[in-house]
C-alpha cells in the first residue's frame, strides 16, 4: 500500500511538473527569462536560450542613415564580451516580454491579440549645406500600435480597416458595436481589449 501511495504520487508530481512546464505565455502571464527564437517559443512560455541580456539603443542619427532599427539585443559571454544576437523572435527579461518589430518593442498587453507600440524615427528634412545629412534636430520618433494574434503568430496594425476585416470578425456581435460606434476610430484599443475579454484563444 505504501509503495503504491509513494508511486501514485510521484506520478503526480511529475504530471503537475510537466503541466506547469507546458503553460503557454497567456495562461500564466509569468515571463521565463531568456531569447524567443521563434513565436512558438514565445507563445509556450519556453525560450531556448539563456544568458546575461543587454539592449542597446541606437542614436536617431543611425536610425535614419543607417537605416537601423532603434535598438538591438547583445549577449555577453563568459568572458565578458558583447555579441550581437541575430535570427531570434523576441526576448524576455522575466518581467517584461519584447517583441523584435524594428528594434525591441514592448509587448504591453498579453491576450487574444498582444498589444505594442513601435517607436521609429523614419525620415529628417533635406538640408542642402550638408548634402541631406543632418547630426542635430533630427525628427521625433513616431509611434505606431500593433497586435499580435497569439494564435497565428500574424501581425496587424491596429487601424480601423484591419478591425473590421481580420480581427472583429471572430466575434460578430463586437463588429456590430464597433460599426455603429460613431467615435469607433478613437477606440481602438478599446475593442481589441473588449475583444479579448470576451474570446480565449484555442490551439
Amino acid at each position: 500500500m505504501m509503495r503504491f501511495l509513494l508511486s501514485t504520487a510521484l506520478f503526480s508530481g511529475l504530471f503537475l511538473s510537466s503541466f506547469a512546464q507546458d503553460t503557454s505565455i497567456y495562461d500564466s502571464h509569468q515571463y521565463k527569462k531568456g531569447i524567443y527564437k521563434s513565436f512558438k517559443e514565445f507563445r509556450s512560455n519556453q525560450p531556448s536560450e539563456n544568458g546575461t541580456l543587454v539592449v542597446k539603443d541606437k542614436t536617431p542619427a543611425a536610425q535614419i542613415y543607417l537605416l537601423s532599427a532603434r535598438n538591438e539585443l547583445r549577449i555577453i559571454d563568459s568572458t565578458g564580451q558583447e555579441h550581437k544576437v541575430k535570427n531570434f523572435w523576441g526576448y524576455s527579461d522575466g518581467t517584461a516580454a519584447y517583441i523584435r518589430d524594428n528594434g525591441l518593442n514592448k509587448i504591453d498587453e498579453i491576450g487574444y491579440y498582444c498589444l505594442y507600440q513601435v517607436h521609429a524615427i523614419t525620415s529628417a528634412p533635406a538640408n542642402r549645406a550638408t548634402e541631406g545629412i543632418i547630426f542635430n534636430n533630427t525628427p521625433p520618433a513616431t509611434i505606431s500600435r500593433k497586435v499580435l494574434n497569439i494564435v497565428t503568430g500574424d501581425v496587424y496594425d491596429l487601424t480601423l480597416f484591419n478591425l473590421r476585416r481580420y480581427i472583429l470578425p471572430q466575434d460578430t456581435a463586437l463588429l456590430r458595436e464597433f460599426n455603429e460606434d460613431k467615435k469607433n476610430r478613437e477606440k481602438l484599443v478599446y475593442y481589441i481589449q473588449k475583444f479579448n475579454q470576451r474570446n480565449n484563444p484555442t490551439w
